[in-house]
């Protein structure tokens, strides 16, 4: 059974990090969260500085914990796929290994690894499809940490988990997503497949949720996750054990309707539905089957839950935390 009490965070300070790292405080653990471009501010959480890059600091940070939450990435930046993701996650496996006292290490994935939205997705994705991510360095990355992890496993017995989530909703992230007006968040970008016309009706800031369809006229449909279902399922992989050894996607129940979606969203919020077509996303279901009954995760948020969250978000003037930058 697993006596975890010391907890380090890498990441703790981005979108993902700073929640899980909050949530962990309340459960008990006790927390070292490491920082890079923003300072971690959780209260009762240890905040320290740490280069993954650095071996010797990596091990002594290690020495001192019974678990290892990697949460950290380097996004879309090429020069920091092999010496922060591939060798920043070997310097934390291969300490957490060599001390012998970790007994969970959770890494933090991405459906990215999948190749969803830009691949042809026939099926509902399960943990054992073959891994095809679509272009770029963050999907890259990915790969190469959950390769890592694994083969940690299977060739030391590492203790580790791997959470390959979806694209992670936060805050107002979905109203940013789903409609014309404000920022752009996310894949597609609205304004490179409008018309001149609707550029036009809609460059003065008036609003309209995207009703999002293929060539063919059947609505998109992708899946996505709350945060918050993320949180719950970082605190699950360090509680359970049956949990060691494996992947576990992490996503909504169901995947959802650009179409249903946007005539939700326009009715809420008074605004227009706008009709666009997209002929380079892909559908995709992610199966949780696994994640259900061997880690115990159970999602609390459906679309509807999740844009509602969003609207009260909105409506009560809250701030968004400080984000590093990258818009995904």
């Amino acid at each position: 059974m697993s006596t975890i009490q010391r907890v380090l965070i890498t990441g703790a300070s981005g979108k993902l990090g700073a929640p899980v790292c909050a949530a962990l405080v309340q459960a008990g653990y006790e927390v070292t969260a490491t920082r890079h471009r923003l300072p971690v501010d959780i209260a009762g959480a240890r905040e320290i500085a740490l280069d993954l890059r650095d071996a010797e600091a990596v091990e002594r940070a290690a020495a001192e914990h019974d678990a290892i939450l990697h949460l950290a990435t380097c996004k879309e930046d090429r020069a920091g796929v092999i010496e922060v993701s591939a060798r920043g996650t070997f310097h934390l496996l291969d300490a957490a290994h060599r001390g012998g006292r970790c007994q969970r290490f959770v890494l933090a994935s991405g459906d990215a690894v999948n190749g969803i939205y830009f691949h042809r997705q026939p099926e509902p994705i399960r943990e054992d499809r073959p891994l095809a991510a679509y272009p770029g360095y963050y999907p890259l990355s990915k790969v190469l940490e959950e390769a890592l992890a694994q083969q940690y496993f299977h060739q030391y017995g590492l203790p580790t988990v791997v959470l390959r989530m979806s694209w992670i909703h936060a805050e107002d992230d979905i109203l940013n997503h789903l409609t014309v007006a404000g920022d752009n968040f996310g894949i597609p970008v609205w304004s490179e497949l409008m018309n001149d016309q609707q550029r036009s009706r809609y460059a003065a800031g008036r609003d309209a949720a995207v009703a999002l369809r293929h060539p063919d006229g059947q609505p998109m449909r992708r899946h996505i996750v709350a945060l918050e279902d993320c949180v719950q399922a970082h605190l699950l992989a360090l509680e359970r054990d049956t949990a060691v050894g494996q992947t576990f996607l992490i996503a909504m129940a169901q995947p959802f309707n650009y179409v249903e979606t946007a005539n939700y969203l326009a009715r809420k919020l008074g605004i227009d539905v706008l009709e666009l077509t997209d002929s380079v996303g892909q559908d995709f279901c992610i199966d949780i089957t696994r994640a259900q009954y061997v880690l115990g995760f159970q999602p609390q948020y459906d679309i509807y839950r999740l844009i509602d969250a969003a609207i009260a978000f909105r409506q009560a003037g809250q701030r968004r935390r400080a984000r590093s930058g990258y818009r995904g």
